[in-house]
């Protein structure tokens, strides 16, 4: 097999052992833009996810069976398509080049779908897998490359149940299909991103592609599909996170914004007590401390003040130096500012109490995450005790409902802004 059309910029290279040929590319039109807080059911069966977006790389393995590859570059296309492909995609001098064996191909862009999946390597994460299509362009801006895996929206929720929660209890998993497919379609609609609808990592839902080896996450998602969590018929915003520490939080005490009724503090009766985030504690050396405040801030630090909200987590700490001016962060802004400088557990939640003792500031506390929406050990924990995986939801998100989006006849579903 050979190249039908070659196009310049291939540098000379005469032929490949794959089918591929050049065309021309159009424009795809535009479709009419929704009302903000309406989001199109019929455009909700995918996902477009950035990959290893907290650390980029500049270079990338593939390989996939039954694949369909597509290079762009300047309006044109190398179409290839073979049983079996393999291939590095890299950064150089401000262009994608992909290196099939010994041949090289500069691309402004470079499209992979598999019936299958792709198997996609990077130093940092070695081996994932992902369904669906992989699109890969160059940043210019930080030298790296962008990578979007678009799949299916129940893949993606099988993914992430088992990313985010390496559980057994199967109503706890369904559970997290639930929060994970209702948080996703709200990103469908708010992303602020053009080019993809969530992140890979923490600030979204973390998805590591297709896990191969444990079939209860995608059982999760199966059992579960197309059931969504709304309050007064509307999409919530269904967030998480690992451990309450025995109690959830409003989001209007860790978040700037509107209050939602949904988002209401919970007390689980330590549901979550074997999580091994449950009760923890950091040192944190004053020198250390005062250093960093000054090299941030230029603030001199003297000394600290709290305040709590009525469930006892930090609300505010307004620092001040020995003259009584003070730097202020909400509780939330002061846990990510340690952690940051000093190490991502250090501080691990906003229910914590504060001690200087000598030259040291000692910090202990409860949970992991800012304990809004639903506790992720507290849900394995109701599941052991015998609660069924929409009880638990509607536990945590105060006066939600599970169902199935077939009951939106419209195709339309209102997000609760």
């Amino acid at each position: 097999m050979s190249i039908s059309i070659l196009n310049s910029y291939l540098s000379g290279i005469a032929a490949l052992v794959f089918a591929a040929v050049w065309v021309a590319t159009g424009t795809t039109p535009t479709a009419p833009e929704q009302p903000d807080n309406l989001l199109d059911l019929t455009r909700a069966d995918s996902v477009r996810v950035s990959l290893f977006s907290f650390q980029p790389p500049d270079t990338v393995r593939l390989a996939s069976g039954e694949t369909e590859w597509i290079l762009w570059r300047d309006d044109n296309t190398l179409t290839v398509s073979e049983d079996t492909l393999s291939t590095t995609l890299y950064y150089r001098e401000q262009s994608l080049t992909a290196q099939f064996g010994n041949e090289t191909y500069r691309a402004d862009s470079v499209s992979i779908r598999s019936k299958g999946s792709v198997r996609v390597i990077t130093d940092e994460f070695g081996y994932r897998y992902y369904r669906g299509k992989v699109m890969i362009k160059p940043n210019q801006n930080r030298n790296v490359l962008d990578i979007v895996n678009t799949t299916d929206l129940e893949s993606y929720v099988a993914s992430v149940v088992g990313s985010e929660m390496d559980f057994h209890e199967p109503n706890a998993l369904k559970a997290q299909a639930v929060v994970s497919r209702t948080y996703a379609l709200w990103s469908l609609k708010k992303s602020p991103y053009p080019d993809f609808d969530l992140r890979d990592h923490e600030a979204s839902q973390v998805y590591i592609g297709e896990i191969q080896d444990k079939p209860r996450y995608r059982q999760a998602a199966d059992s579960t599909t197309g059931e969504i969590l709304t309050w007064s018929d509307h999409l919530i915003l269904a967030v998480f996170s690992s451990t309450c520490g025995g109690a959830t939080s409003s989001n209007r005490d860790v978040w700037s914004g509107k209050k939602h009724p949904y988002l209401q503090p919970q007390q689980d009766a330590e549901a979550c007590s074997l999580s091994p985030h449950f009760n923890w504690s950091y040192t944190l050396k004053k020198d250390e401390f005062k250093k960093m405040v000054l090299e941030r801030y230029g603030f001199r630090y003297h000394s600290a003040k709290i305040r709590k909200t009525s469930g006892l987590r930090v609300d505010s700490i307004a620092l001040k130096n020995s003259s009584g001016n003070t730097l202020q962060f909400s509780g939330n802004e002061f846990r990510l500012f340690i952690n940051r400088h000093t190490n991502p557990l250090a501080i691990r939640s906003t229910k914590f109490e504060w001690d200087d003792v000598g030259d040291e500031i000692i910090i202990e506390g409860r949970g992991l995450g800012h304990a809004v929406g639903m506790c992720q050990w507290g849900a394995r924990g109701l599941a052991n005790a015998g609660w069924d995986y929409k009880d638990i939801l509607t536990f945590y998100f105060s006066g939600t409902k599970v169902v199935p989006l077939s009951q939106f006849e419209t195709n339309q579903i209102a997000l609760y802004n």
